[in-house]
């Protein structure tokens, strides 16, 4: 395999450290430093220093994710973001794609090639620890080995297959740089050279790993580098960069075989789908209402144990790395932060419980939603809706969680709380009170949502959030995402009635109706709803070629309730939460000046 090296941010790795032996979980910090002679003797220490690649990798959560810059969230402060959405990203600039507290679990340049280079040094040296053992120390060491060298490929096959999802074909590295390298003589691979990398690290990933159930709870498996393979290689079969008309080499094929690539998509998936290891769960459907209940606490879950997850994070709530989803995305109401406010785009896109469209039922009229079904009576929006949606969104009047003392009169059941209340009396206005969790209530107006909308899907109604970590699960991939990787290369081959099939089991299990009308727009929308937040929706609108479509306005909703005269009326006024900007060049990440300057024989991605 041919080598290619470059100038990035990392000359000098942090040697491994002894890490606390907590079993099944990661998240353990280090103790102290070791050479490496003492490193590569010990088998427990090679595992300690990959344990630390695996903390480090730009996946889970944090207070800024991949969610705010789609048609999925409005995300609320400063932090980044808002330069993607408002168009205004640029190689000097390219925030949020950068390393920091806020945004680091954003994939960007520096931190996976930092990561990629201590996996190369991993790689290059692991096959001298079973050295230091004799007899059967050493057969189990080398098992131990082998199986470890399976984790790195697949760690540096995940890095690779964010860079290049994220910034098109990139320098490939696959052995430890050092600081005489000539950096100045170093290209960017093309596009296809980069997927062709990531899918055979994946494939000798696969072929040294074990399956879920015998491998250490969090580390990679078998099927965590089949389903990284096939997500990857759905990406490349797109429009995006298989459709004959990318502007280079490094974002798409030059000469795009279409029917191999959708094949080689399909096979992929149906490699994982072959495991037999993995299954859907069951949501309880038909019953809706606990569709609606298990859909939600599927997303907290505490380990990554359930069959329909294939590999994640984990966490725990008082040491390691922590999460505070609550903290960061809960309700102000109850002294959170209200990060990423769910937008009406997103609302409105969620099917009634029938199956059919929203708009099927309501319309907007000067703003208002106006009920004009002959079929859902109610002219409250947020009635009859499909479970998926109670399951994500918490919506005016929702049942959350209890308030804290200071409010627990005023809100005893503890209701998510929108809508501005208005009481007129003989034609004037004698009262106007805003709801708890409004821009205007009473609890750090300053963090409410801009929407009108709060995550749920991620949330913990248990995790008070101020002052308590998260501890649910961060699940990177799951069976349902496979499904429908597989569902949408068979569509594109034009296998419409298998593909059919596995749309529907996705929609079945949730207890909504077999889809009508056109496939793609059916498999779209599972995609849509059924991945929402889960960091898939961006690559999913820039690989279909829609971004500039769908990454519109950011749009809310404004409740007022209005008691005239005794007569309680209610109106759900359309706003706009966020004006958005799309520019052409926006479909890929600028590689940053600061590495262009390193290395600025690399070209740059169109655009920039």
């Amino acid at each position: 395999m041919k080598i290619y090296k470059i100038n990035i941010n990392v000359f000098a790795f942090l040697a491994m450290l002894l890490l606390a032996c907590e079993h099944e979980v990661l998240d353990k910090t280090p103790l102290d430093r070791y050479s490496d002679e003492v490193l590569w003797s010990d088998i427990n220490l090679a595992d300690a220093y990959l344990l630390d690649t695996y903390h480090n990798l730009a996946m889970g959560f944090a207070p800024a994710m991949l969610m705010s810059v789609t048609d999925e969230t409005r995300f609320e402060f400063t932090w980044g973001p808002e330069n993607y959405v408002g168009g205004a990203i640029s190689a000097d600039n390219p925030r949020p794609w950068i390393t920091g507290w806020a945004t680091g679990e954003f994939p960007n340049w520096s931190a996976n090639y930092g990561d990629i280079q201590k996996l190369n040094i991993f790689l290059a040296n692991i096959d001298r620890v079973p050295e230091a053992y004799d007899g059967a120390e050493r057969e189990s060491a080398l098992l131990a080995a082998e199986r470890m060298k399976g984790e790195a490929l697949f760690l540096r096959a995940y890095c690779y297959a964010q860079l290049a999802l994220t910034y098109g074909g990139v320098p490939i590295i696959n052995e430890p740089f050092e600081r005489e390298d000539d950096y100045l003589s170093i290209q960017r691979s093309s596009f296809e050279e980069t997927i062709d990398f990531i899918s055979q690290d994946c494939d000798a990933a696969s072929a040294l790993l074990l399956t879920k159930e015998e491998m250490e709870m969090g580390k990679a498996t078998k099927g965590a580098a089949l389903a990284l393979k096939s997500r990857v290689l759905l990406f490349a079969a797109s429009d995006l960069t298989a459709d004959g008309t990318a502007e280079n080499q490094y974002v798409g094929y030059e000469n795009p075989d279409r029917n191999a690539l959708w094949t080689a998509a399909r096979n992929a998936a149906k490699a994982v789908i072959d495991l037999g290891t993995y299954s859907l769960s069951d949501f309880g459907a038909p019953d809706k209402a606990a569709v609606a209940q298990n859909y939600y606490e599927f997303f907290r879950q505490k380990d990554l144990s359930n069959s329909e997850i294939i590999w994640g994070k984990m966490y725990l709530k008082a040491n390691g790395i922590a999460s505070q989803m609550n903290l960061w995305n809960g309700a102000n109401g109850n002294n959170n932060w209200a990060g990423h406010n769910p937008t009406q785009n997103l609302v409105d896109a969620y099917q009634m419980e029938d199956g059919s469209g929203f708009f099927d039922h309501f319309k907007l009229e000067n703003g208002y939603y106006m009920n004009v079904s002959e079929k859902y009576e109610n002219e409250n929006p947020y009635h009859d809706r499909e479970p998926r949606f109670y399951g994500s969104i918490l919506y005016d009047s929702a049942v959350w969680q209890p308030r804290f003392p200071n409010l627990a009169n005023r809100d005893p059941l503890g209701i998510y709380d929108r809508r501005t209340r208005i009481t007129i009396e003989n034609g004037a206005v004698t009262s106007q009170i805003y709801g708890i969790d409004t821009r205007q209530g009473p609890i750090e107006a300053w963090n409410g949502s801009f929407t009108g909308y709060i995550m749920k899907k991620w949330l913990d109604h248990e995790i008070t959030g101020k002052d308590e970590n998260n501890d649910n699960v961060w699940i990177e991939f799951r069976y349902a995402e496979v499904l429908l990787n597989y569902a949408e290369a068979l569509i594109e081959l034009g296998e419409t009635s298998e593909a059919a099939t596995y749309i529907n089991r996705i929609r079945n299990r949730v207890g909504m109706p077999d889809f009508i009308g056109d496939i793609t727009a059916a498999l779209r929308y599972e995609r849509k709803i059924e991945l929402a937040f889960e960091e898939i929706r961006w690559y999913d609108i820039r690989r279909w070629k829609v971004l500039e479509e769908t990454l519109t306005d950011a749009m809310g909703i404004d409740i007022t309730e209005t008691n005239q005269e005794g007569t309680v009326t209610t109106d759900w006024k359309q706003i706009v939460a966020e004006e958005r900007s799309v520019e052409k060049k926006m479909y890929w990440v600028p590689i940053p000046t600061d590495e262009m300057n390193k290395a600025p024989q690399l070209v740059q991605n169109p655009g920039y």
